[in-house]
């Protein structure tokens, strides 16, 4: 798979186009949604790596606003504009598409790549915070209900991430043991 096909929601960010794309990283049996490669990013940032940070991609940040947006950042400090400039409109694309994907409500929730991207989505396309988190199964989908801060729910339906943590803690302690 190359990275150009799991962008090609980039050129147009339909609703079809970005589920297409979702649809190559979840099916991926590298994908692991509750990966460390964010904390990687950040850490390699705290730390000044910008070339090692620059050139960090797994199949777990291609659809990730947060790992674009570090690596927007990252880019700037190296005074690459132009490539800084190519990754802030890809973290737009996949957050504008994820708005595409749902209202927010129960009945037609969110479809998010990594429970991470809920927060993502809240801060920087919507600009709110949330004050609770929960749980819940509805119509056999996993759901995340975001409280907000003026008491309104969020929906995030996060069936394919949830349903991937048996697979995240075997595959973790599978390399614990190596």
């Amino acid at each position: 798979m190359s990275q150009e096909t799991v962008f090609d929601f980039v050129k147009d960010p339909t609703k079809e186009n970005f589920l297409k794309s979702r649809e190559l990283i979840i099916t991926n049996p590298g994908y692991d949604p509750y990966s460390d490669d964010l904390e990687i990013m950040e850490k390699l940032f705290e730390n000044k790596e910008y070339d090692k940070l620059n050139y960090y991609v797994t199949i777990n940040v291609l659809l990730s606003p947060r790992a674009h947006f570090i690596k927007y950042f990252s880019l700037k400090q190296v005074g690459n504009t132009k490539a800084a400039e190519s990754i802030m409109f890809i973290c737009h694309n996949i957050l504008s598409c994820i708005e595409k994907t749902g209202d927010g409500t129960l009945q037609n929730p969110y479809i998010v790549t990594r429970v991470s991207d809920e927060k993502d989505f809240l801060q920087l396309h919507l600009r709110k915070e949330y004050t609770q988190q929960r749980l819940m199964e509805y119509e056999d989908k996993y759901l995340d209900v975001l409280t907000l801060e003026d008491g309104s729910e969020i929906y995030f339906d996060i069936t394919v991430p949830y349903e991937r943590i048996a697979f995240s803690l075997k595959k973790r302690n599978e390399e614990t043991r190596e």
